[in-house]
């Protein structure tokens, strides 16, 4: 007994010597559950601008959840369906993303075809997380600017919109009703590591969906008429001891006591969207989750027949009819190149993956895969960046090897059309060691047209290799590429001209031409089955024959490939390859840890035939291909080929991946 009243004793002297020792520290604990609200004058005023002062004043929650706050579109469809407008709107996170624009003027069909037109990975960059963060926002940035407007701020939205986040700083929660309109967001959805904090007024401001799922106590300071739109999450299939999974987990179990509290403490009408069970990756499925929300809206019809009926705000309609205009053009825009401009001047440093075969940008004379950290600089017209790390060779199981790599690129876009790219890499390694291998590329690139259904381009391009010994060749192309989807079937047809010079042979110009077809047919009764058919032709055009095959022309072969014989595989006349596959594209996306998800899985089997001269070859296997998603906001494409090969009467084995597009 003595002894525990020592150890009592003891323990209350250490506990007062921290609490007495640092004041400051104390004072900042003590405040540290007391909110810090910016503009709340303001905010209140345009409340009662509203309500003129006769009614309680209407005020919306929505709570994050990443991609399950698409729900919430519905949610606001619906409310405008039945004539309900918010006074205010209080969210955080994801939610504060829709509560935003829609709060600008924005309608709910056409946020949701901001969010949905435009590849998510377009509008994100990996980095180094050198401030705190893996990706960076710039594309998402531009995008809203280019929507809304770059000096659009947020006390002058149509509707108030309080934004929850939490600083790093103070350990307060920070209420937002005023600022740069693109400031704020970025703020608002910065989760930790894989966004880097935001600062606002001298604040280093995180996601509030860190700490809190329901901001309920801020919406209750201006009103007690109160809708809650929540996307909670609840997956009863989770590894709960997957380290990952467990962090995740750990996060959720305040956040889920602090929201029972506030549910508990005040009484509220709760449109429950029944999106619980969806990953909060999945941005994939946001048009389903916007309908969930929507009828989980309706079920509490009752519950909201008693809140007051409003029309929308007068300038909506106009504005409405521009933001639809913009969000067209910004779509638009992004389908040339998956490029938007970023509103200021960025730069990133990270890791970069980068082999573009089987995508747009053609590299004949290079099979590498670059492996590299990466600088990059951009500007709205400008896309430049130096790197440093490995080039590889796996585009088949007969050329592999890893070497030094010094590279550099730039991107010009004078028009969203149009784009003059140069690049240059010196590799080192191959025999002898210290004799370096140079590559460089110069490239024009025109989007003629460009639509949902169909596109139109031109594509001319200048290359050159050499190694100084016996490989030295340079490489003139220019193409004509154009696509076309209708009903099940997308078509796509490719006419090109080449020119080649090969110092390797006899120093002299050859002359070819390309033509490629191709089609891929979904099943109507299944659509996830398909078949793939193409044909590709190269031949002669001025009787000098020596038609070069490379590992971009899509015929799996392990003789082929750039290398010390640059191209394995010469006919006089012509190289034609007749390819066909039937696959699987798989409905779901697998996740990991609800970190990475697979996107785009597909798995087919698929028989190239290969007529060269007189001669017949044939490359039969199976191909895998998929998308690994960042917390599904930047992908990173993967395909493998395995098979047999007559042409080298062997195992032909492709490993293909793709970063940039």
């Amino acid at each position: 007994m003595f002894r525990k009243i020592i150890l009592i004793i003891i323990a209350l002297c250490c506990a007062l010597s921290i609490y007495s020792s640092d004041p400051d520290l104390q004072s900042a604990i003590l405040v540290s559950d007391v909110p810090v609200t910016y503009g709340d004058e303001s905010f209140r005023e345009r409340i009662l601008e509203r309500t003129k002062g006769e009614r309680d004043p209407i005020g919306l929650v929505l709570t994050g959840g990443s991609a399950r706050a698409f729900a919430h579109l519905g949610v606001l469809e619906y409310l405008e369906k039945e004539g309900i407008v918010p006074d205010f709107i209080v969210s955080n996170s994801m939610g504060s993303i829709i509560a935003m624009l829609y709060a600008a003027g924005v309608s709910p069909e056409d946020i949701m075809d901001l969010l949905e037109s435009v590849e998510l990975s377009d509008l994100f960059t990996f980095t180094l997380p050198i401030r705190g963060g893996l990706l960076i926002p710039d594309g998402f940035e531009a995008l809203v600017e280019s929507v809304i407007g770059a000096d659009t701020r947020l006390e002058n939205l149509d509707i108030p919109v309080m934004v929850i986040c939490d600083d790093l700083v103070t350990k307060r929660e920070i209420r937002i009703t005023e600022g740069d309109f693109t400031d704020v967001l970025v703020a608002s959805f910065a989760l930790p590591v894989y966004f880097e904090p935001t600062l606002y007024n001298g604040h280093l401001l995180i996601d509030g969906g860190v700490v809190s799922l329901l901001p309920l106590e801020a919406a209750y300071e201006y009103s007690d008429t109160i809708i809650v739109s929540t996307t909670f999450y609840s997956v009863p299939s989770l590894n709960l001891l997957n380290p990952i999974t467990i962090l995740n987990g750990a996060f959720d179990i305040g956040k889920n006591q602090n929201a029972a509290k506030d549910i508990r403490n005040h009484p509220f009408i709760w449109i429950r969207c029944d999106v619980e069970d969806f990953s909060f990756m999945e941005f994939g499925k946001s048009r389903e989750m916007a309908e969930i929300g929507y009828e989980s809206a309706a079920a509490v019809s009752s519950e909201l027949a008693d809140i007051y009926r409003s029309e929308l705000p007068e300038s909506f309609a106009s504005k409405r009819r521009v933001y639809g205009l913009r969000i067209d053009e910004a779509a638009k825009d992004l389908t040339y190149f998956h490029h938007i401009s970023p509103p200021t001047p960025s730069m990133s440093l990270g890791f970069v993956f980068d082999s573009d075969h089987g995508t747009e940008f053609r590299r004949y004379l290079s099979d590498k895969a670059d492996l590299a950290i990466e600088l990059r600089y951009r500007t709205r017209t400008l896309d430049m960046g130096i790197r440093t790390g490995g080039s590889f060779d796996f585009s088949s199981n007969g050329t592999t090897g890893a070497y030094g790599l010094l590279g550099a690129d730039i991107a010009y876009y004078p028009l969203n059309s149009l784009r003059f790219t140069l690049e240059s890499s010196v590799t080192i390694g191959y025999e002898p060691w210290y004799i370096p291998s140079i590559y460089t590329r110069q490239g024009f690139d025109w989007i003629i047209l460009s639509d949902t259904y169909y596109s139109l381009a031109f594509k001319e391009a200048l290359e050159h290799t050499t190694d100084f010994k016996s490989e030295d060749a340079m490489l003139l192309t220019a193409f004509v590429d154009g696509e076309y989807s209708v009903w099940f079937f997308d078509f796509y047809a490719s006419f090109g001209y080449m020119l080649m010079l090969d110092d390797g042979s006899d120093t002299k110009f050859r002359n070819y031409m390309d033509v490629d077809f191709a089609f891929r047919f979904s099943m109507p009764f299944y659509e996830p089955l398909f078949l793939d058919t193409s044909l590709f032709s190269r031949f002669s055009v001025d009787g000098r024959g020596n038609v070069p095959l490379f590992i971009d022309d899509g015929y799996s072969s392990k003789i082929l490939g750039v290398g010390a014989d640059f191209y394995k595989l010469l006919s006089q006349r012509h190289n034609t390859i007749l390819s066909f596959a039937v696959g699987y594209d798989v409905p779901v996306n697998p996740a990991f840890s609800e970190f990475v998800i697979f996107e785009d899985l597909e798995a087919a089997v698929f028989c190239d035939i290969l007529f060269h001269d007189n001669l017949v070859d044939v490359s039969t296997g199976v191909e895998f291909q998929t998308a690994f998603s960042l917390i599904g906001l930047l992908n990173v494409p993967f395909r493998m080929r395995l098979g047999y090969d007559t042409l080298s009467s062997s195992f032909a084995g492709t490993f293909l991946l793709s970063l940039k597009y």
